[in-house]
């Protein structure tokens, strides 16, 4: 009987609630718009608090409370999560009324929205982009900030976001295969991230990359890419000389050691077989083969 009391009380509060709603919502009293918005903002209820701050807006044009509906409809929709409307209207908001003084608030605000909106790595990455861009924009308008340090913190995670995704895109070229694919991204990353704290890891893949190309290249293109191979093999052992990948290095070294001992074997025999040839060509290497069979018989 309780449980179907408080039931009923809840259905009849919540028919109250949209009803006031609905009359704010076809009111034309500005002040009884904004009371019953600052009501469902209370309550925590942001989508009402929206739509009802939206729809003060034209109310309150050229008013002095026209930057605080902006403001108010700008951080409702950041904590209902909606980040990229909140971005876009906290920019509209700076544009709008650069004077305010929330507008040094609001500037950070389209940078954290972007931030917070960045997805998971393995994601597309476009919004991680956009809140680079936004964070580098505010702490380049905003030097003396107490929010530089912030700043650069979430710059810094985006920017492990974007090295680990161009990792992983270059990890999937080499399971796959595509060893020349492979070495050029991982070459990227290198390049992209100086300060990459995936470097002994990249180095190592570089290295595996480059002995299967190496070793399954055809005779002509063979011996410059042992070379490069061996010059990533110094590299990493320079760079990394008590790496826990040390024993495989090795062992991708010997690898190509006996690449190189089976392409200049190769490259003995094709000159022998061009030598021979030129001799069978030439008559007066003939008349001295013919010398050298009499001289034996004799």
């Amino acid at each position: 009987m309780k449980r179907i009391i408080l039931t009923g009380l809840s259905f009849l509060l919540l028919v109250s609630c949209e009803k006031r709603l609905n009359q704010a919502l076809k009111s034309t009293d500005k002040d009884f718009i904004l009371k019953v918005a600052e009501e469902y903002e209370t309550k925590k209820r942001y989508t009402q608090a929206i739509s009802l701050y939206e729809y003060a807006t034209k109310f309150v044009v050229g008013t002095d409370e026209a930057p605080e509906v902006a403001y108010r409809n700008a951080y409702l929709n950041y904590l209902d999560k909606n980040y990229r409307l909140a971005a876009h209207q906290f920019k509209n908001f700076v544009l709008s009324y650069p004077k305010d003084s929330r507008a040094h608030d609001a500037a950070y605000m389209i940078a954290y929205c972007h931030y917070v909106d960045s997805p998971d790595y393995n994601l597309d990455q476009t919004n991680t982009h956009d809140a680079l861009i936004e964070l580098q924009s505010y702490i380049d308008t905003y030097p003396n900030s107490d929010k530089i340090a912030e700043c650069n913190r979430m710059m810094d995670d985006l920017t492990r976001k974007l090295e680990k995704k161009a990792f992983e895109n270059a990890k999937t070229l080499y399971k796959i295969t595509e060893y020349k694919a492979a070495i050029i991204s991982f070459d990227n990353v290198l390049e992209d991230f100086p300060d990459t704290k995936l470097r002994e890891e990249v180095l190592i893949y570089l290295l595996r990359a480059k002995t299967e190309l190496a070793a399954n290249s055809i005779h002509r293109l063979q011996n410059d890419r042992i070379n490069d191979a061996v010059n990533s093999y110094n590299n990493f052992i320079r760079l990394f000389p008590n790496s826990g990948y040390s024993d495989e290095a090795k062992r991708l070294n010997n690898r190509l050691d006996n690449a190189r001992i089976t392409y200049q074997t190769r490259e003995n025999a094709i000159k022998e077989a061009a030598d021979n040839s030129q001799s069978d060509d030439n008559p007066q290497s003939e008349e001295k083969r013919k010398d050298k069979e009499k001289n034996k018989i004799s």
